[in-house]
């Protein structure tokens, strides 16, 4: 079986329409020459042991030791979404990276029940659909950039207003101290809440980011989807504006929002409801362009005249 970083073949669809393979295919393979079929099945199963481990764990700290919020409204949370689409997505690459390696022809696995399983696990029939191309692509692409925007917007918007709120609410030297401490060493007041806690939140705010530009650099060769960037661009915030929507119907259930910006109690009307709301929307496509950043890095670094793994 060969391992190198993409397999040719006939009946591939051609440069014009999307890629030069089908993404599916680029989904599969490494744009690294030292990294070979076999260590790639191997890395993506640790990481997809690692998303699963830490979800239960996750779902263990939700369930059992968080006093804020209700079980239900979990199901509202844009991290806990972040976290779904990237086990998720690692499921499928991993499968397909697995069965494209170990099975490349589930007709030909033995077995009542093992074929139909590989069969499933397996590469999608007509590949070079453009429009199986782009659904998946536009996949990637949100699961990507919804964990960028959810590490921005935890770091950058929520931690600093929950520090503040609890100075203002409580009023004590702690709440100022945990400000103080928020404000200087951003991890600071996580590391005195106990390992279990603090690796609850950095994996569920950190950690799903790191693991999709790891995703980007070093586990498929995916190319910028330059015909429809346009397309993603608009569905991306399509998406942003449908997870408000679904922020808003958590409210109704749950009797809570999702996001401090979301209540115009805290943030004091609605003008700036709609203005925090506006800015949710328009993170997307910039996140868009960052994960856009790292695929042309990547691109320079493997381009055959500059590449380093040789």
């Amino acid at each position: 079986m060969s391992s190198t970083p993409l397999l040719g073949g006939s009946n591939l669809p051609a440069p014009v329409i999307m890629q030069d393979h089908p993404v599916f295919l680029r989904a599969s393979h490494s744009a690294w020459h030292w990294i070979d079929q076999k260590a790639l099945v191997a890395s993506r199963g640790t990481v997809l042991g690692y998303l699963v481990a830490a979800a239960s764990m996750t779902i263990h700290y939700k369930t059992t030791e968080e006093k804020e919020g209700t079980g239900l409204s979990n199901l509202f949370n844009f991290s806990t979404i972040c976290s779904a689409l990237t086990i998720i997505y690692h499921l499928i690459t991993f499968a397909w990276t697995y069965t494209h390696m170990y099975h490349p022809e589930p007709s030909e696995v033995e077995g009542r029940f093992a074929r139909p399983i590989i069969k499933a696990m397996s590469l999608p029939e007509n590949m070079g659909s453009p429009r199986k191309q782009f659904y998946f692509q536009l996949f990637h692409s949100a699961t990507t950039v919804f964990c960028f925007m959810n590490s921005v917007i935890y770091w950058l918007i929520t931690r600093p207003h929950d520090a503040a709120a609890a100075a203002v609410t409580v009023g004590s030297e702690v709440a100022a101290n945990l400000v103080k401490a928020t404000s200087g060493t951003p991890l600071s007041d996580l590391l005195g809440e106990g390992w279990f806690k603090t690796f609850i939140m950095i994996n569920l705010h950190a950690a799903n980011s790191l693991i999709m530009v790891v995703e980007i650099f070093f586990f498929n060769s995916i190319k910028p989807a330059l015909v429809n960037v346009g397309s993603h661009m608009l569905s991306l915030m399509g998406l942003s504006g449908a997870y408000l929507a679904w922020g808003a119907v958590g409210k109704s259930v749950t009797g809570e929002y999702p996001f401090f910006w979301m209540d115009e109690a805290q943030v004091g009307s609605k003008e700036a409801v709609s203005l925090y709301s506006i800015g949710f929307v328009l993170l997307a496509p910039m996140m868009y362009i960052l994960m856009h950043g790292f695929i042309g890095i990547r691109e320079i670094l493997t381009r055959p005249g500059n590449r380093t793994d040789r």
